[in-house]
């Protein structure tokens, strides 16, 4: 494996890339690396070359149908391509296609979503995605005004970057602690916020604490909204697959010294059912969280 994949794998494995676009960019990225630089004498051994790095970048996060979606989508492509005198270059066509895809997509998500945004609204946000940050960053290029509360979203501050992110895009920001949820939410108008996964039955995976976030939101009948793309789709579930839950290192929390004799438990994500969503946001148009999987299945190459 070249050294620059081993950076990027270990850079997602470090969350130093982060959010489930990204991440899914950042697997085609290692592809597109990989045939770019591979001495393979046939076509099954490029393949096979790609495969195995498929495999070690699709486990660094298990919880990522995205990324797993956008390798199988590029490999399927790939391999219908038989002749070995041409395929890293086709190789390198099919992969740029794809994170073009990736970027429109997220633009039809910023689009649709910005309309739901009106002035006045206090809109509460947790971790960073990528899709949110673009829908509100379009709803300020719009003229709306708006307040955004974001968590800090322990224990690896992703909520620092949204803050930030949106703060330098001249939105009003507010930040909390996490704890903070049940203080604001009677100011909230609308919970936005992004996933990781989306579930056959409209459920979805996101960073850990939106299951209560959303809970909250219910008690204080404020709409939750949540964002994410068809490629977030994971197909699978359709078949009774349960989600995998990613534990992290409890270092990330505390350490293991300071508390001895203590279990330290730190999953990454919990899963939010889809009677506590109002509407996903997708590049298809915003739809009840139950009827995603009439729109996402034929995203889904080889389901």
């Amino acid at each position: 494996m070249i050294n620059e994949v081993k950076k990027i794998i270990k850079d997602i494995k470090d969350l130093k890339i982060q959010g489930s676009t990204n991440i899914s960019a950042a697997g085609v990225k290692c592809i597109k690396l990989t045939a770019e630089k591979s001495k393979a004498k046939t076509l099954k051994e490029f393949l096979s070359e790609l495969d195995e790095v498929a495999e070690k970048v699709s486990r660094v996060r298990i919880t990522e149908p995205a990324l797993r979606n956008a390798l199988k989508h590029v490999l399927i492509r790939i391999k219908l391509h038989e002749d070995f005198e041409t395929i890293k270059e086709y190789t390198q066509q099919v992969c740029r296609n794809y994170l073009i895809q990736l970027r429109n997509t997220v633009k039809l998500i910023s689009e649709i979503g910005a309309d739901l945004i009106e002035d006045g609204d206090v809109v509460l946000t947790h971790c960073h995605s990528k899709n949110v940050t673009e829908i509100l960053k379009k709803a300020k290029r719009q003229g709306k005004d708006f307040k955004v509360i974001v968590t800090e979203t322990r224990p690896k501050y992703q909520g620092i970057v949204t803050a930030k992110e949106l703060s330098q895009a001249g939105i009003n920001v507010i930040f909390c602690v996490d704890s903070a949820i049940g203080y604001v939410m009677k100011k909230v108008k609308k919970v936005l916020v992004g996933c990781d996964a989306i579930l056959a039955d409209g459920s979805v995976v996101n960073k850990i604490g939106t299951f209560p976030m959303a809970v909250m939101a219910k008690d204080f009948g404020v709409p939750v909204y949540v964002a994410g793309g068809t490629y977030k789709f994971d197909a699978e579930t359709a078949f009774g697959k349960k989600e995998p839950i990613e534990q992290r290192d409890p270092k990330e929390v505390i350490d293991p010294k300071k508390l001895p004799g203590v279990e330290i438990i730190n999953p990454a994500f919990d899963i939010t059912p889809s009677h506590l969503i109002e509407s996903l946001i997708t590049e298809r148009g915003v739809t009840r969280p139950e009827w995603i999987r009439e729109i996402a299945e034929d995203m889904i190459p080889g389901l």
